[in-house]
């Protein structure tokens, strides 16, 4: 390895460091040390590591629990934990594996034993590094080329409206306008991309404002009502509440609305209707769009809201998967819940749930000096 491995080890017995600090002996890693759960995630908060030696017998919050909870956080699940524990029954060590531990040692421990599993948990650790470093380089690879792609893209849009305005054939005038479309079409994905991207690396700086959400979609829902009717569909609105005022970065949130109200038409059959509803609770203001098309399996609604799941194929419909995956990324920046349920009697209806007002500035650092 490039540099030392950071172990945190977690115990109450004081003693205890210094044996395992002894046993260690010779080895270059670098030990940290905690006496409790509590201190162990003031530390975590602060610090990067590589394994954790956890003690399972410890007062308050024992080492089943705090295991449990890291491997269920997504900021320390990555983190390999080996139990250290006096238990020597199956049950017992059946627990420590249901909690998500990795590994486990008994006491007393062994400097063979001891040394031989951390190895085995430093090589896991670091083939997830690796894969995290090249997962990594492939997106902003990803980034770069999408990003690259809009020159062109844009010059190709252009042109067309360049050739729109010049004496053609209205067969030259028709394919014009199906390029322009493309291209248009072409624009819309690469933006959405680059938004996505930036909404998962946090680099995405919203600008929140202060609105009536019902005047808002009023203005979505009459720019939608000329695409509905020349698919003989109705779209219909309940947008009494009382009070409508949200906090929303608008540009996002229309482009939520846009996607929602976009996929409810192209999945809606001929003649049936699309509704719009804004509900409320003191706290939120809830959203629904509700279409009578075909529905969505339970199983696929698990995985909707996924990077480039489009669940079954249909023919007549242009399916990318990356519309629903935006609003969820979108939702989840103004810190609300976006889900879908089965409309009655038939289709779907997608639920978005907006607090009214949203702390958009980012949290306060823990002091980093605090001892452990």
């Amino acid at each position: 390895m490039n540099s030392k491995a950071s172990l945190l080890i977690v115990d109450d017995e004081i003693s205890n460091f210094d044996v395992i600090e002894a046993l260690l002996e010779g080895e270059d890693y670098e030990l940290s040390y905690a006496q409790n759960a509590t201190r162990a995630l003031r530390w975590l908060e602060n610090n990067s590591v590589d394994v954790i030696l956890l003690d399972v017998m410890m007062p308050e919050i024992d080492g089943i629990t705090l295991c449990s909870y890291l491997k269920e956080n997504p900021d320390y699940q990555y983190i390999p934990i080996i139990m250290v524990t006096a238990l020597t029954g199956k049950e017992d060590l059946a627990k420590c594996l249901e909690a998500g531990a990795d590994d486990f040692i008994s006491k007393p421990l062994n400097w063979i034993e001891l040394r031989s599993r951390l190895h085995s948990m430093l090589r896991i650790k670091q083939q997830y590094d690796e894969l995290q470093l090249l997962l990594k380089r492939r997106e902003e690879m990803a980034e770069i080329i999408v990003h690259d792609l809009q020159n062109p893209v844009t010059s190709i849009v252009l042109s067309c409206e360049m050739l729109k305005a010049m004496e053609l054939g209205e067969k030259q005038k028709k394919k014009i306008q199906q390029i322009s479309v493309a291209g248009r079409r072409l624009e819309e994905q690469i933006q959405t991309l680059l938004t996505m991207a930036k909404l998962e690396t946090g680099r995405l700086v919203l600008n929140p404002v202060s609105i009536n959400l019902k005047p808002f979609l009023e203005k979505l829902i009459q720019e939608f009502s000329a695409i509905a009717s020349a698919k003989e569909i109705s779209i219909t609105s309940n947008l009494k509440i009382e009070d409508d005022c949200a906090t929303v970065d608008t540009h996002l949130f229309s482009r939520i609305m846009n996607n929602l109200l976009s996929n409810a038409l192209k999945y809606s059959p001929r003649g049936k209707e699309i509704q719009i509803t804004l509900n409320e609770t003191p706290d939120q203001l809830i959203l629904k769009v509700s279409d009578q098309g075909k529905g969505i399996s339970d199983e696929f609604k698990e995985r909707i809201f996924q990077k480039y799941e489009v669940g079954k194929q249909y023919n007549d419909v242009n399916q990318t998967g990356l519309g629903l995956a935006f609003c969820q990324m979108a939702v989840l920046a103004h810190q609300g819940a976006i889900y879908v349920e089965n409309n009655q009697p038939e289709g779907s209806t997608f639920i978005v749930e907006i607090p009214r007002e949203v702390n958009f500035e980012p949290d306060s650092e823990a002091d980093a000096n605090e001892s452990v």
